[in-house]
């Protein structure tokens, strides 16, 4: 049985193999707020929400079918929340039924077994009719194609069948065991003998207790007959012992399959609400087959930004048919990190199947995401501050691939302006040349205005500084201009009193 709602033709499995730079990406792009907003305050959804993001998938046709199941999952919250309460409710009583006790023992399996199957059996049964209830309302291949199976294979039929056989498996009155004689007399060959509990076999039983038969009472101080019998019973329930026990199994790593997927589309809703709340809007992203696909988008803004300061952050609209570099200039404190961060949650949030924080959003599907970001002064640091960003420049170059997109903020500032000009032109000739998507926020204007000639023509975008200094924290598609706008800094320190005197050669 596979779940198969993250994935058309497989169950995902859920592990500790994160991508080697899951760090940075959280980091950089703030994704922490956003994971939390998802979990509320359950642990579970967090995990699996920060796991199915950062593992973000290529495949456009896995992309869509995830979009299908979100939408039927946000038309159908109360459905969904349900289904959740009911795994985890199933989970949490079958885990009370394990008993500290050696497992090597077949009876004491056995019996764990049975309960635990009993309690998932009603887990099933329950779902089974939340299913046949909003079945007509769901459209997505996932949901549909899990709760169809779910109603034919959990019929009510079946579920009494297994009922029946759990109940006759506890050997209320006895095990029945044949056996043969070996050598010395010994018992061999022990087999195991399930009595038919169904009504239509009722008066056979009973034909069956009226044969005549040889019965042995064991003396109340007989310990090695008591002993042997104890070894003969556990011997004789030892193989269905095992089979029991992997049902139980197999029936738990499917609810604990779905139980996963579901938090995730859970962890989804949490966000949304939380968005739509916020009055932020939220939509589904367009994701490119085609590579060469520029970046468009409108009113993207950044997600955890919002939630932290619980409003609607400043969107920016962009329509840039060329994204192979985008240089990102302007203003200190203008918003050009911010855009940064939106534009790469974006991007991991599409390649999950998610919506986004845009009005509109659509690019191509990135083989890879990587952010490199500056870092403030570290005490624990082995090296200088320009090493550093060597090194994990040096580290991402090594992982990265045709269909890359890098994200690089403020890369090379903590060295002056024309050695970190002259680094970064090099690094992103190579990038382009490998196909590598890159967008950059920088201060140095002199590396952004070398590239105005290219063809094809970079993207370039500058954060909107009004005549009287005020920023709008919003970035504008406009060339880069030859200022850093240092009278800014010069005003906030000595006063707008300050009159700046001309320098006159003599």
């Amino acid at each position: 049985m596979k779940v198969n709602l993250l994935f058309r033709n497989g169950t995902y499995r859920n592990s500790d193999n994160f991508p080697w730079n899951s760090k940075d990406l959280e980091k950089d792009l703030d994704l922490n707020e956003i994971f939390s907003a998802m979990a509320g305050k359950d642990a579970y959804v967090f995990e699996v929400c920060r796991k199915v993001v950062l593992s973000s998938i290529t495949d456009h046709e896995t992309i869509m079918y995830r979009q299908g199941v979100m939408r039927d999952a946000i038309d159908n919250q109360m459905f969904v929340r349900e289904l959740y309460s009911t795994l985890v409710n199933a989970i949490a009583e079958a885990r009370k039924q394990h008993f500290w006790i050696s497992r090597s023992n077949p009876e004491i399996v056995l019996h764990e077994s049975i309960s635990i199957l009993k309690i998932y059996t009603a887990a099933l049964e329950k779902i089974r009719e939340m299913g046949k209830i909003a079945l007509p309302s769901l459209r997505s291949e996932g949901f549909r194609q899990l709760f169809t199976m779910i109603i034919d294979e959990f019929s009510e039929e079946y579920i009494g069948t297994v009922s029946d056989y759990l109940e006759s498996l506890r050997f209320p009155r006895g095990i029945y065991v044949r056996g043969e004689i070996g050598r010395g007399n010994s018992l061999t060959g022990y087999t195991l003998v399930v009595p038919d509990v169904r009504p239509d076999r009722f008066m056979e039983r009973i034909t069956h207790l009226r044969e005549p038969r040889y019965t042995y009472v064991l003396p109340d101080r007989d310990e090695s007959g008591a002993q042997a019998l104890a070894e003969m019973r556990m011997r004789s329930i030892g193989e269905t012992s095992r089979i029991v026990g992997e049902s139980a199994e197999h029936v738990l790593g499917f609810i604990e399959d779905l139980r996963e997927e579901i938090a995730f589309y859970l962890g989804c809703l949490n966000l949304w609400n939380k968005l739509e709340l916020i009055g932020a809007k939220a939509s589904f992203p367009v994701p490119e087959h085609d590579y060469k696909k520029g970046t468009r988008y409108e009113d993207l803004y950044d997600v955890a930004l919002t939630l932290r300061i619980d409003q609607a952050a400043v969107g920016n609209s962009l329509n840039a048919e060329s994204d192979g570099i985008i240089f990102i200039t302007g203003a200190n404190k203008g918003g050009k990190s911010t855009l940064l961060r939106a534009i790469g949650q974006a991007q991991l949030m599409m390649q999950c199947g998610m919506f986004v924080g845009a009005e509109t959003f659509s690019t191509s599907i990135a083989s890879s995401i990587f952010t490199h970001f500056k870092r403030e002064e570290d005490s624990g640091i082995a090296m200088g501050k320009f090493d550093e960003e060597l090194s994990r420049m040096s580290a991402i170059i090594d992982h990265m691939y045709s269909g890359s997109r890098l994200l690089l903020n403020e890369s090379f500032s903590s060295t002056n302006a024309r050695e970190g000009s002259e680094i970064a032109k090099q690094i992103i000739n190579a990038l382009l040349a490998r196909g590598i998507k890159t967008i950059f926020v920088t201060h140095f204007n002199e590396l952004a205005e070398a590239y105005a000639g290219n063809v094809p023509r970079p993207t370039f975008l500058r954060a909107e500084r009004l005549e009287d200094g005020t920023r709008t924290f919003r970035v504008i598609q406009a060339d880069p201009i030859p200022t850093s706008f240092g009278d800014d800094i010069f005003q906030k320190i000595f006063g707008e009193r300050v009159k700046i005197r001309p320098v006159v050669e003599s």
